[in-house]
């Protein structure tokens, strides 16, 4: 091509051309997808409500560490459901800007970025609740209420029925871990009761056969990468505990929590337990989610033995 001044145009045509098809790409979450997440969320709500009238119908009878159960379970669905909500209608939005012909390059990777951290968190709200429910069907299991049991855990099948379809769960994470903020000037106190009282009571002791203590145990008061690694991306199968074993799957924070409320969080325990125990850091956080930011499965106990990470 001859004409320069041409030849300029119909790059910056094709440039833009380029960018506006990439932003007008459905592959985060298509119409087919999304009507498949709203399928298994009705059917994980029908559910829901008919174990929680269940329940509700025997409350007098049950025992008061179950009943405490399911008051901190209808406030985490309440939690996780407002999660659900803004995963979904932020895709809608994102829909939205597209039809509109955003140009800007850089407002796409931010909604790319802001999308899959709305799923990142819901997902580890399905997590949450998945771990939940197991561990209260086997309380029921263990008082012989087999049906309360069962309700319990088709439950924990259905959120994960639902994560299943949530895109982008299983790729490592694209989205910057948020390394904000001063965690000397937070209080571990208050959100250790907001982000894990639900599981360990607000003095962190647990529930017996339930969920293990974290105040004196090994698993916050020793290696301090190990309590942060937990934290971080999870943990699950068996693991031991002041010579008690424990099952189940702790759901990862990392959407959720910003490097200065994980370390707040964690430094509370570490303070009420026995031992004196120095601060786990902001920047230690930080070095350890960049250390395994591709890493998109929970812990075991062995690999956390086992693969040190300081």
């Amino acid at each position: 091509m001859k004409n320069p001044a041409l030849k300029f145009i119909l790059l910056v045509f094709l440039t833009v051309l380029s960018v506006s098809c990439q932003m007008g790409r459905s592959d985060y979450m298509t119409g087919e997808q999304r009507r498949q997440i709203e399928t298994a969320y009705d059917s994980l709500q029908t559910a829901y409500k008919t174990m929680l009238a269940k329940y509700q119908a025997s409350l007098n009878s049950a025992p008061a560490n179950l009943h405490s159960l399911y008051t901190q379970m209808q406030q985490m669905h309440g939690r996780m459901e407002a999660s659900y909500q803004q995963m979904m209608s932020g895709n809608m939005q994102d829909k939205s800007n597209r039809m509109m012909g955003s140009k800007n390059g850089m407002m796409g990777n931010r909604l790319h970025m802001m999308r899959q951290m709305r799923s990142n968190q819901t997902g580890e709200w399905y997590q949450q609740m998945m771990s939940m429910h197991d561990r209260v069907a086997a309380m029921h299991n263990q008082q012989g209420e087999h049906q309360m049991a069962e309700m319990n855990r088709r439950l924990s099948e259905e959120y994960g029925d639902v994560m299943d379809l949530v895109p982008g769960l299983d790729e490592p994470k694209e989205t910057l871990f948020n390394e904000d903020g001063d965690y000397t000037m937070l209080n571990g106190e208050n959100l250790f009761t907001q982000n894990c009282a639900s599981c360990y009571g607000t003095d962190g002791n647990g529930l017996a056969n339930t969920f293990p203590p974290l105040v004196n145990s090994e698993w916050i008061t020793e290696e301090k990468s190990i309590p942060n690694r937990i934290l971080m991306n999870g943990l699950t199968g068996s693991i031991g505990v002041n010579s008690q074993s424990y099952s189940g799957t702790m759901p990862s924070f990392r959407a959720r929590l910003s490097a200065a409320e994980m370390a707040a969080i964690l430094n509370y325990p570490r303070t009420i337990s026995d031992e004196e125990l120095p601060e786990i850091t902001q920047e230690e956080i930080i070095r350890i989610g960049q250390m395994f930011r591709d890493r998109t499965r929970p812990w075991t106990a062995g690999e956390l033995r086992g693969k040190r990470g300081n």
